[in-house]
């Protein structure tokens, strides 16, 4: 039986998700403020992201107006917009709502207010409305989606019976989702990735060894494997695919934008990087402050955690990073 799913925000990953649903033959509409975006969403593309690439069928609509997704009355709404929108969305449409939906986010970070994962956040802000929350994540490019590459992500949530809704929902011959219940653990290391993937970026830019490189990229585990515990989450999360599979996603390639911007203060420095931040999303720059706090609190032994934030809010030299690290490894 198709479903009717809303997805809010219209970027690359919205798109891409629309795209693996359509497959489906789900029902699917798009909610998003870029005039632009939505006009060519109404024609079966998105140029912005994927030139003149075609989505797998026609949506039913796309829309800036929020009142057109509360009469298509969704079985599942998508929380695909940046993670700095996603509390004035919710608070735009969950009074408005006829019907209870399952919410799915696909968020990244800390919430930068209560210095907790995305999740705890929409649960509170959709408590009463909804059948649940689950959260998607692992490995996966939304490029590579689009182009259907096959995929293997996680769905998190403690609800087995609204996890098993959203994979019948979402799994195609080239993508697949994994259950998965442990949502702390797993939402800890998805905020974590992207403040490794900055330090990783640096290193990789530094040293071409792949002796170094590999050193540091077991270290990036054993000091996420730390923090995972003292937050109340299940060490084997590490081993999932939202685990070891988007740290080394995220951590070792130039399509995230962490990575790159890492890459880009150890070519050049910190300093000419700085100013890129107005204008650049790098949720792992802002997720450095809370990794640095929780670190401290719990008195968690992390040398690149510790660094990464000297460098980025103490003016560390960034061009000692690794020999300030190396020492500090036990």
């Amino acid at each position: 039986m198709s479903n009717k799913i809303a997805i809010l925000g219209t970027g690359a990953w919205g798109t891409a998700l629309a795209n693996v649903l359509l497959e489906n033959n789900n029902h699917v509409a798009m909610w998003g403020i870029d005039e632009e975006e939505i006009n060519d969403l109404n024609n079966q593309c998105n140029s912005k992201y994927y030139g003149h690439k075609k989505l797998n069928r026609p949506l039913n609509f796309a829309t800036k107006e929020i009142t057109h997704i509360i009469d298509f009355y969704p079985d599942i709404i998508i929380l695909a917009v940046p993670s700095i929108h996603i509390e004035n969305t919710i608070n735009l449409i969950i009074s408005r709502l006829k019907n209870k939906p399952i919410f799915i986010n696909v968020a990244k970070g800390f919430n930068q207010k209560t210095l907790k994962t995305w999740s705890y956040t929409i649960d509170l802000l959709i408590k009463n409305k909804s059948k649940g929350l689950v959260t998607l994540i692992g490995p996966s490019f939304a490029t590579e989606v689009f182009k259907k590459a096959i995929t293997i992500v996680n769905i998190i949530s403690s609800n087995n019976s609204i996890l098993k809704i959203v994979k019948n929902v979402f799994e195609t011959s080239y993508f697949k989702c994994i259950i998965h219940n442990d949502v702390k653990g797993a939402e800890c290391i998805s905020a974590l990735k992207n403040v490794m993937a900055i330090a990783s970026g640096i290193i990789y830019a530094q040293h071409t060894s792949i002796n170094t490189r590999s050193a540091i990229l077991a270290q990036i585990a054993r000091e996420i494997s730390y923090i995972i515990e003292v937050m109340g989450g299940e060490k084997d999360t590490l081993y999932q695919f939202c685990g070891i599979g988007d740290i080394f996603l995220t951590c070792t390639s130039s399509k995230s934008r962490n990575f790159s911007f890492g890459k880009n203060i150890g070519k050049s420095s910190y300093r000419k990087m700085k100013k890129k931040l107005k204008t650049l999303t790098i949720e792992g720059y802002w997720s450095t402050k809370i990794a640095y706090q929780i670190i401290k609190k719990y008195h968690i032994p992390a040398p690149i955690i510790t660094h990464i934030y000297k460098t980025l809010y103490e003016n560390e030299n960034e061009k000692k990073f690794i020999q300030n690290i190396i020492p500090e490894i036990d």
